[in-house]
């Protein structure tokens, strides 16, 4: 069994933020997860692999056993820098290769 997961990421928001900086993006996944699964079971690395501004859109990088506590947790995102807003998983699989054909459309 793969060790990682990879997910290609977009967030869609109602307004634009001040700033849309990678580590922002991460950020509110990681308190996400916190904020789900508590400090302990929320604890976990999340590698930013690809961040586009302009997109709002990701490749993260998830342990595989992390990876459907962090589909629960992007499911409830309801905000970004205090604006409404929701992410999107485009695709996700074990291998990185797997999101070539979305990462071509970065």
């Amino acid at each position: 069994m793969n060790e990682f997961y990879y997910l290609d990421i977009s967030l869609k928001l109602a307004a634009e933020p001040d700033q849309l900086l990678p580590v922002y993006f991460k950020s509110c996944l990681e308190q996400a997860l916190v904020r789900i699964f508590g400090e302990i079971g929320g604890q976990t690395t999340v590698d930013l692999l690809k961040f586009d501004t302009k997109q709002a859109r990701a490749i993260v990088r998830v342990p595989s056993n992390i990876y459907v506590k962090l589909r629960s947790a992007i499911a409830l995102i309801g905000q970004f820098q205090d604006i409404p807003c929701s992410f999107v998983v485009h695709k996700a699989g074990p291998l990185l290769l797997a999101l070539v054909e979305t990462h071509l459309e970065f």
